[in-house]
């Protein structure tokens, strides 16, 4: 066995530190230490907001306290939205029937499945998509705010004070209306959009509204609707979650509170997406086969 000097062994040691330090010091090393803090940060708050709903959803058997929360929660998110998410469904239709119409009568010169593609597309994927996005952007956004304000201002601790559970009493409210809200908004979302589809392929290819209708149902089967109402629910509850977990932990006043406003939409929209990744994966792997469903 061979064994090294002492002064090459203290010198590599030294070297070693040097190097180190160099690199930390150095713009890439800086910029590798903002990469991991962004990370680490992320983490903690992916985890918090886990924690969050598993709090909320320990919170389910005192529901009966909350009942008046909730159908007001569910007023000013459900009934609030119909309008906006309406146009947005019937407009998207319309565009869709225009652009794919178009295609297939120059490709087959036949427009009559027009039906089944925009029915397949809302009620599986477009409709639980844009009532996530309508409620993120105009309820999701409006909770932090809320929630935020009261950070700021204190209110929160003040409830902690009166031995007020704040997760009982404004995060199970919030959470409930926008699972109970999101399989009704995205229904109205899936028809509307249809309707726009069927009013433009009448329209502009011919294609009765009868024919359009039949082609829809040859494609759609109750695992379609089913899974596009699960969707909702989970996207709701995701939207609700992450609304809240960034308002309870506004802090710097009205700047914190734009600050988190504005994360809560941008976080919603990222794990919307992964949700519906991972969901519509799992559909098409593992349940429509089990199921024996095309």
């Amino acid at each position: 066995m061979k064994i090294e000097p002492r002064g090459q062994t203290g010198m590599f040691r030294r070297n070693t530190t040097f190097s180190i330090e160099s690199f930390e010091h150095s713009p890439a090393g800086q910029a590798v230490s903002q990469v991991g803090s962004s990370f680490l940060r992320s983490a903690q708050r992916t985890g918090r907001t886990v924690l969050l709903f598993l709090d909320t959803c320990a919170q389910l058997p005192h529901v009966g306290r909350s009942v008046g929360a909730i159908i007001r929660q569910i007023e000013m998110s459900g009934v609030g939205s119909i309008l906006v998410l309406s146009l947005i469904a019937f407009l998207t239709g319309t565009i869709m029937a225009v652009q794919t119409g178009s295609e297939l009568v120059r490709i087959i010169n036949n427009a009559e499945n027009l039906g089944a593609i925009i029915g397949a597309t809302f009620v599986r994927e477009l409709g639980p998509l844009w009532a996530a996005i309508i409620m993120l952007a105009r309820v999701g956004a409006a909770m932090a705010a809320q929630l935020g304000t009261m950070a700021v201002n204190e209110e929160i601790d003040a409830l902690r004070v009166m031995s007020i559970n704040p997760v009982r009493y404004l995060v199970l409210p919030r959470v409930l209306a926008l699972v109970i809200a999101m399989p009704l908004l995205t229904t109205i979302a899936d028809w509307v959009g249809m309707g726009g589809g069927a009013m433009i392929s009448s329209m502009m290819f011919n294609v009765s509204v009868d024919t359009y209708m039949q082609s829809a149902k040859g494609i759609l089967t109750g695992l379609d609707f089913f899974s596009g109402l699960v969707k909702s629910m989970v996207f709701g509850a995701i939207i609700a979650t992450i609304a809240c977990d960034r308002g309870l932990h506004t802090t710097d006043g009205a700047e914190g509170v734009g600050r988190s406003t504005t994360e809560s939409v941008v976080l919603s929209v990222v794990f919307v997406l992964i949700a519906d990744l991972i969901m519509t994966s799992f559909i098409q792997v593992l349940i429509k086969p089990l199921l024996g469903v095309a």
